[in-house]
């Protein structure tokens, strides 16, 4: 089996103040907290990279699949119980990707999500 190649690598660096970090993804640099502070916080960025990742791809997949895609939004939402006990490890209950197209078939975003999810 061949050695797997970087693909992406971002860092994030505490800064002395608890619950706020700066991230770096290359040369570019941002803020990110604990939910309720004034910067993004790191669950909405986990959301945010969810939804970039399914619009580029599924775009790139319309794209050389020759189907129809005027354009699209996708909405990611996680979900906890807050009333269960706390863990090791911080898990979300439920994440929920919601996909809105323009300018396609019902077929073929259908098509586009599910060779989405295989991916």
């Amino acid at each position: 089996m061949a050695e797997p190649t970087l693909a992406y690598q971002a860092k994030s660096t505490s800064i002395g103040v608890v619950g706020r970090s700066i991230c770096n993804a290359r040369n570019h640099h941002w803020v990110a907290e604990n939910s309720g502070g004034e910067a993004v916080g790191a669950g909405e960025l986990f959301c945010a990279s969810i939804a970039a990742c399914a619009v580029n791809m599924v775009e790139t997949i319309a794209s050389t699949e020759q189907r129809d895609l005027a354009g699209m939004e996708v909405n990611v939402a996680v979900y906890r119980d807050f009333d269960k006990p706390g863990g090791d490890v911080s898990l979300y209950d439920q994440v929920r990707v919601q996909f809105q197209m323009w300018g396609v078939s019902d077929d073929d975003a259908r098509f586009l999500v599910k060779t989405w999810k295989q991916r």
